[in-house]
């Protein structure tokens, strides 16, 4: 195969965290289904700001870091079947 047909063919995401890929909305759910009041917002735009933010200007310590809310809400049984 020629090098610029690899390049161009289409890519699938081949390995993903079950905690990396909350959407904003469900986190702020689960969220309140647990009790957890540590999120940095419960708005879903505003959430969504600042995981991106926080990824962009705190390179991977930043990234790691919003593992803590995401980890935090997937703690149940339950929890962990709606993200899945």
């Amino acid at each position: 195969m020629e090098l610029q047909a690899l390049a161009d063919a289409p890519k699938i995401q081949l390995h993903d965290h079950l905690d990396g890929g909350l959407r904003p909305l469900t986190i702020i759910e689960l969220a309140d289904r647990s009790g957890y009041q540590d999120l940095p917002s419960t708005d879903p735009d505003e959430l969504s700001v600042w995981f991106s933010e926080t990824v962009r200007i705190g390179g991977l310590p930043g990234y790691l870091s919003t593992f803590d809310h995401t980890i935090a809400v997937m703690q149940t049984p339950e929890a962990i079947e709606r993200v899945a």
